[in-house]
């Protein structure tokens, strides 16, 4: 059926091509010379009238006959050697060559381009076929159900489905909308975090914006080997100017990874494009992890560059930082904080709100702050490991300059392997209160163990093992 459209669309078009041609080939306008020829011969019937009236002399009238004459014969001349010159074009056989050439050629262009551009061989998808089997209509129909049954029965799971839904949609903007309600439900742990960043990144055109570096920051917070958040880490490092650090970060990134992974060729692509924009060699950067105070540094220098850019549009870069601009970068990271802190007074059994105040003391080194916000978050779920975390992060922030361990972190760090024995962070933590008070076997119990959960973390790895070897080599003494 559709190519009989295309057919009959075909048919008409080179119709109405040969009308012209056909129509001018069948009726021959009159030459020119016929209308020229008219007009002389009226001049020369005015000649006798004016002589009549007295407005010539019969000599002016017969040189004005023979200059009469004399164009008339120009005229049939120059004729006759147009119709030589174009018989070919004029006859009815040309006219119609002519025709079905412009005809073909504009029926092959059209066919050639629908061939290149068009889908001719895609089968129709009728609206009630689409309902049940197009995977975009199918998900965009899903993903609007969804969220209207979430409206009346919220759900952290419900929201990060939705979230992951809009995401494949590319709708990023509602994506990020649907994390930040997951994380208001208790969905604080590490992979709802980096998927709230990575949203926030897409629908900011691949920009890392303020809101999505603090949620990368929350996210290795908790799982330091969180691949997606250390990945974005590096990429706004490399959007703020720190291209080497960003080279580090995706290098140890890279090293930490499964070779099979699909997303290790887009960093080793980003490697080599950075360190290219550089000119450096990636060889020569150390691998290195993103740690709290490089977060600290990229999430103050990503808020200063984008209040820049929404001041100037973007058309310049933003001046080199120097004292007052820090200050200034500092100022405006503590309004954002108090702005949080103000809402949460506002909704005090938001957990996730309160651990996010809290991870943003310790940014900004407030341990004090820190570790009050996420005692109110520990209120309201004391037995939940990922908000138990948040508070030691806070504690030992707080700590008082010497003090590795102070007492608080350890009784939290004890709660967290109460309720998940395998916790790394906890074991470690606990390990050395035990050596501490001279329980060395005890101690080194706890760190073997910590050594097997601690995953592909090269940090935690190397520490641990440091604390292993110190106690064997005691031993041996």
């Amino acid at each position: 059926m559709l190519w009989l459209a295309f057919a009959v669309l075909v048919i008409l078009t080179v119709a109405a091509l040969l009308y012209p041609f056909v129509a001018g080939a069948v009726g021959e306008a009159p030459a020119r010379v016929d209308f020229d020829i008219v007009v002389y011969r009226n001049q020369l019937s005015e000649l006798d009238q004016e002589i009549e009236r007295g407005l010539l002399s019969p000599e002016e009238a017969a040189a004005a006959r023979v200059e009469i004459h004399r164009r008339m014969l120009a005229a049939e001349d120059a004729e006759l050697s147009r119709s030589a010159m174009s018989v070919r074009t004029r006859s009815r056989p040309a006219r119609l060559a002519t025709g079905i050439a412009v005809a073909l050629i504009v029926t092959a262009g059209a066919t050639a381009t629908y061939a290149v551009l068009g889908s001719p061989g895609l089968q129709g998808k009728p609206y009630a076929w689409r309902q049940k089997n197009d995977p975009d209509f199918v998900t965009a129909s899903t993903a609007d159900r969804l969220a209207e049954l979430l409206k009346s029965s919220p759900t952290a799971s419900g929201y990060r489905k939705l979230a992951q839904m809009y995401f494949d949609s590319r709708e990023y903007d509602n994506a990020a909308d649907a994390d930040r309600h997951a994380v208001e439900l208790g969905a604080t742990d590490s992979g709802t975090w980096s998927e709230l960043g990575e949203a926030v990144v897409m629908a900011n055109n691949g920009v890392v914006a303020s809101e999505a570096m603090a949620a990368f920051a929350n996210a290795l917070s908790i799982d330091p080997a969180n691949a997606r958040s250390r990945f974005y880490m590096g990429l706004a490092e490399a959007q703020i100017g720190n291209l080497k650090q960003a080279v580090a970060i995706w290098r140890d990134l890279q090293r930490n990874s499964d070779p099979n992974a699909s997303w290790l060729p887009l960093v080793q692509d980003q490697i080599k494009t950075v360190a290219k924009q550089g000119g450096f060699d990636p060889a020569s950067v150390a691998p290195s992890p993103p740690d709290l105070k490089a977060m600290n540094v990229a999430l103050t220098a990503m808020t200063n560059a984008v209040h820049v850019q929404g001041k100037a549009g973007a058309k310049e870069p933003a001046p080199a930082p120097g004292p007052a601009a820090a200050a200034q970068k500092e100022t405006m990271v503590q309004a954002m904080v108090e702005q949080l802190a103000t809402k949460m007074e506002a909704n005090p059994k938001d957990v996730g709100g309160w651990q996010r105040l809290a991870h943003a003391y310790v940014v900004l080194g407030n341990g004090a702050k820190a570790v009050a916000a996420a005692t109110r978050a520990v209120r309201i779920k004391p037995d939940d490991v990922g908000v138990l975390l948040s508070l030691a992060e806070a504690q030992k922030a707080a700590a008082p300059a010497g003090v590795a361990v102070p007492d608080d972190l350890v009784a939290t760090m004890r709660k967290v392997m109460a309720l998940d024995p395998s916790n790394a962070s906890a074991l470690y933590i606990v390990g050395l209160a035990e050596r501490k008070a001279g329980n060395t076997a005890k101690a080194r119990d706890l760190w073997a163990k910590a050594l097997v959960n601690a995953g592909n973390d090269p940090t935690a790895v190397a520490a641990i093992r440091a604390r292993l070897a110190e106690t064997d080599t005691k031993a041996a003494r």
